[in-house]
Formats: structure tokens, sequence, C-alpha cells
């Protein structure tokens, strides 16, 4: 929605969740926008969700492994037997709190509105990339929600220019069709233009919008602007199916990727604009569509972040925001690495199922752990960062949809959340605004250390650490 009740020029864009995106599958439950500005010669169109131009919806991999040099491996070769230096994973240090599990995170209400914005955008319609928070060394293996919600564009989508009283004039939008590909210039919105989806482009036509389903006043000759929110509602009521009909293995709930719908602009209705177009974008942490390049039928539609990349934290929530940021800003969690899980249980064209989140852990908690300390620059380094090992797994419907990435990372559990970090975890780092002291140096020999042997019918407490033997 508009700070006022005006309209601009050159139109806004909004991104909004997909509330009818399909159910997110709880992970670990297995066995184991904008201002709009007063113009006559606004020609712009929106994007559902704002009180401009052109509005698109925001849901949100490419499988990159074997590159040693950034952290990310080839899941084939892996041998962490080979090594005990690197393979060996120390117990770990002492946790006041468990990790949060995806049945926590998916009974918690979306995220407070309070503020402005994108943010404001972002807590008030959450989506989720399902994490398995699996802490090494202790006998854990949860799964929590990552909530990345959604962000408010600035920009528009426009027509060329036109006088009062001439007709409205055909442009990339108002021409487009099923299947097109749109892009325009970084902060020029109100120029897009068809191009190869081949190449980048920032919206996806999944289809247009037949208004005959609508009320039939609504969309008559002399009918008033509906207004951004009511594109909004017709946005989540029908692109939900036209985008699921045009997507060959539909999209993915989890991913990077989000249902939008462009509309006319308050000044091209009362020219006679009625056209809306169903379609798809990746919204960028700036709130504006990201550039992407091929259509999302043919892409892993998982997030893929480069070893490093930091994750921004909500300060309110301790979730994740799903948007990569400085690693001097306050984050989430720090990247080692991808993981592409075809190599192990099939890339989308071979028709192998789902592997459940169980065997997903088992398969991951012999690479992420080498990865990270690859990462770090060896064990002992890991060590003094006091972070834990954990990693990312895909629900079901992710892996229908053809997504085969997850992602390692390091990150401490804080308050039914993550810990705040701020800064690189290789060089000075800050955990909720302290440094990390490390654990003292095991005895040699005894970094893993054999349990104590217990009475028949006592479970050992996961919250111990285990007495050294000898």
């Amino acid at each position: 929605m508009n700070d006022d009740d005006t309209t601009r020029d050159d139109g806004d864009w909004v991104d909004l969740p997909d509330d009818a995106a399909p159910p997110v599958d709880e992970a670990g439950t297995d066995e184991d926008g904008g201002e709009t500005r007063d113009s006559a010669a606004d020609d712009t169109a929106h994007d559902a969700g704002t009180d401009t131009d052109a509005v698109e919806s925001d849901a949100t991999g490419e499988h990159d492994t074997g590159q040693n040099d950034t952290g990310e491996i080839d899941t084939r070769e892996t041998d962490t037997s080979a090594d005990d230096d690197t393979a060996r994973i120390a117990p770990v240090r002492e946790v006041d709190e468990a990790l949060p599990t995806t049945d926590d995170a998916a009974a918690e209400q979306p995220y407070p509105t309070d503020g402005g914005g994108w943010r404001q955008s972002l807590l008030a319609h959450p989506m989720r990339l399902v994490l398995s928070a699996v802490v090494i060394g202790a006998i854990v293996a949860g799964a929590i929600a990552l909530a990345t919600g959604v962000f408010n564009d600035s920009g528009s989508v426009g027509t060329t220019e036109i006088g009062e009283n001439e007709r409205l004039a055909e442009n990339a939008f108002t021409q487009s069709v099923t299947g097109d590909c749109l892009d325009w210039a970084a902060g020029d919105p109100g120029n897009p233009t068809k191009v190869a989806c081949t190449a980048q482009h920032r919206f996806e036509v999944a289809g247009p919008l037949d208004t005959g389903l609508l009320p039939g006043s609504e969309f008559g000759e002399s009918a008033t602007w509906p207004g951004a929110e009511r594109f909004t509602a017709i946005r989540d009521e029908q692109c939900p199916v036209i985008v699921e009909g045009y997507l060959t293995g539909g999209l993915d709930p989890q991913g990077r990727f989000s249902i939008g719908m462009m509309y006319p602009s308050q000044v091209q209705w009362d020219k006679g604009a009625r056209e809306l177009r169903c379609g798809l974008q990746q919204t960028g942490p700036d709130g504006s569509p990201d550039q992407v390049v091929g259509r999302v039928a043919d892409q892993d539609q998982s997030f893929h972040w480069s070893a490093g990349t930091c994750i921004g934290i909500d300060p309110a929530t301790k979730k994740p925001t799903g948007f990569a940021v400085n690693c001097t800003e306050p984050h989430a969690f720090q990247t080692t690495g991808t993981v592409d899980l075809s190599h192990k249980f099939g890339d989308r064209a071979s028709g192998q199922p789902w592997p459940a989140v169980a065997a997903q852990n088992d398969y991951l908690k012999s690479i992420c752990p080498v990865q990270a300390q690859r990462f770090m620059g060896g064990k002992e380094k890991l060590d003094a960062t006091t972070l834990n090992v954990q990693w990312s797994v895909l629900s079901e419907p992710s892996w229908l949809a053809g997504s085969r990435t997850v992602v390692c990372y390091l990150g401490l559990p804080d308050g039914g959340g993550f810990a705040t970090l701020v800064g690189d975890a290789r060089s000075t780092l800050l955990i909720n605004g302290k440094l990390p002291v490390p654990p003292p140096a095991a005895p040699p020999g005894r970094a893993l250390p054999t349990p104590v042997p217990l009475p028949p019918g006592i479970a050992p407490n996961p919250a111990e650490v285990p007495a050294p033997a000898g």
C-alpha cells in the first residue's frame, strides 16, 4: 500500500507472499509497495500488491559441487574417514537451548508487522525454507523453518508517453503472452522490453488472467480502478492455478521464486487498459525483482548461496531473512557451501522418489562437517568459533518441483531461533555481541571419548558430555 493516496507516473511494484502456495511438509518428522505519485502521464503497469503500476508476488540452485576452494564439494567422492584431523568432529560444547524444530517453527504465528516498507512485508508474509539443524557431536538431528518472506518492490512497468486524450499505447506488458520474459534496466521499470528467456530478465509470464472470471461490472468500461489491495486478492485467488498449469513440475514452496501479477496503473486503467498477467519472479534483498537467466521450469529452484555468504536475521523473531547481507552486519548464519543431492538420490529427470529427511541427514552428516573444516581452514579454527555445523534439507514438495540443492552452514541456536552473529567466522566474530570463548583443548586421544556404559534400560542424557574413556 502507499504512504499516501496518490499515484505516480512511473508506478510501483510490490512483492507479496503466495498464500496459495502448497503447504510445507514438516522436515524432521521422519524417523530419525511502495509510495505512489500523482500524474496524468502515468502509463505504467503494476505488479499486484501496490497502489501503482504492476505488482508481483515473491515466494521464494545451481548444482555447485566439487569446488574445494569455495567449500562446495563433489559428494560422490567425499571420504570422511581419510584424515582423522578433518573427519573427526569434536563433541558439542555446552548449549543451553536445543535447535528449533520444524514443529516448533510451524506453530509460530507470522512475524509481527511493525515497521515499514519491504521489511514489514517480509515479517507479515513469511515463507519457509526447511532447514535440518543438526548439531555435530550430539545425538540430535532436528529441523527448523527458515522464514524468508517477501518484499515490496519499488518500480513500475509502463507504456510509452501518451497524451491525456490519446488511446493507450501497446507495449511489452500489454502484448505479452504465456512464456514471454520481460526485463527492464535497474531503476527504470517503466520501460519493459521482451527478451529471450535465456537472457537476463525480471518477470516470466505464466499466462494472462481472464477478467471474464471476475465480477462482470468490476472490469467494465466505466468501472473504477480496483486498487492495489483488490488486485492482490485477485492474484492470490487466480494466479496459483495459472502458474500450476504453466510449470511442468510445479513451484517449490520453499524455493527462491514466487508468484506475481502485473496489472495496469490507474492512469492506464482510465485509458481503457484491463490486462492482467500472472507470472514468476525472484525478489532481491532490496525488494525489487532480481534478474535471472532461464525459465523457472528448467531450473533448480533451491536457494544456492555460495560459500561464505551471510544470511540476515530478523532481530524480533531471531529467524533468518533468507537474503544475503554483508557479514559485518547482523546475520543468522554463514554458509560453508552447497551440496547437490542428485549425486546420491537422483536428478530431476531420474524419477526417483523423495528421500526422507532421515536419509538426507544420514548422507549430509558425513559431508557438511568436512566441508565446514575446509572452509574454516582446519578443525581447530572451526572449534574456536564455538559455532555448530548445520545444513538444510529438502521437503517433498521441493523435491517434486525439481529442487536438488541444499546448503551447509554455521550458526547457533538461541531463544527458539538463531543467535545473532556479526563478522566473518574466519576472522573476528561476535556472537550476541560477545567474542566466542573456545572450550579447553581435550587431552590427546580423547577428542571423541567412549561413553560410560549404563545399566540396562537406562538411556543417556544427550545434553550431558560423555565421560572420557580410560
